[in-house]
């Protein structure tokens, strides 16, 4: 009986699911926070780049006002290149129009890394409206949780921070 209630209420589920796939761009501008101390002395420098991303997403309807939204992005940042995949929860608020996101987000360097992991992990938010059915504008930061640095001498620590904003058009 059980199973047969899992199982209809699933099917109403998926049945009511609607998907939809898109495309994003804009500006990004990524910081690199370096932080280290050797004992006695203690610094953090911060230093941020500018450039722009572009990427195709998913927009998956669980409910009413909630959504999942898996994205692969491509950012150029002066000559060094980004692959960030972020798979976000996009709730909406009423049917204002206004969405809050966050979730998780893989951040990959496409470039050679010297002493430094290619690989990061981002906790992104940040909030977005649709404009209509089709096109929307959105603004998220993403806040590195690993350290990028191997073997950290020195309790070393760096992160690189992102912040996006772009408009979509959703097909």
């Amino acid at each position: 009986m059980f199973s047969a209630i899992l199982l209809f209420g699933g099917s109403v589920l998926f049945a009511q699911k609607t998907t939809s796939f898109g495309v994003t761009a804009g500006y990004t501008n990524i910081s690199e926070n370096v932080k280290a101390n050797d004992g006695s002395n203690s610094f953090t420098v911060s230093d941020g780049e500018s450039g722009f991303y572009v990427g195709g997403l998913m927009d998956i309807a669980v409910g009413d006002n909630f959504h999942v939204q898996p994205e692969a992005l491509f950012a150029l940042v002066q000559d060094t290149k980004f692959l960030y995949i972020p798979v976000l929860a996009k709730f909406y608020i009423a049917d204002s129009g206004f969405h809050v996101l966050a979730g998780p987000q893989a951040n990959i360097v496409l470039e050679e890394t010297f002493g430094t992991n290619a690989f990061g992990l981002d906790l992104t938010f940040g909030a977005g409206y649709d404009i209509n059915e089709h096109f929307f504008l959105d603004a998220r930061y993403g806040l590195e949780l690993t350290n990028r640095v191997n073997d950290a001498p020195n309790d070393a620590k760096v992160r690189y921070n992102t912040l996006n904003v772009g408009v979509g058009y959703r097909f």
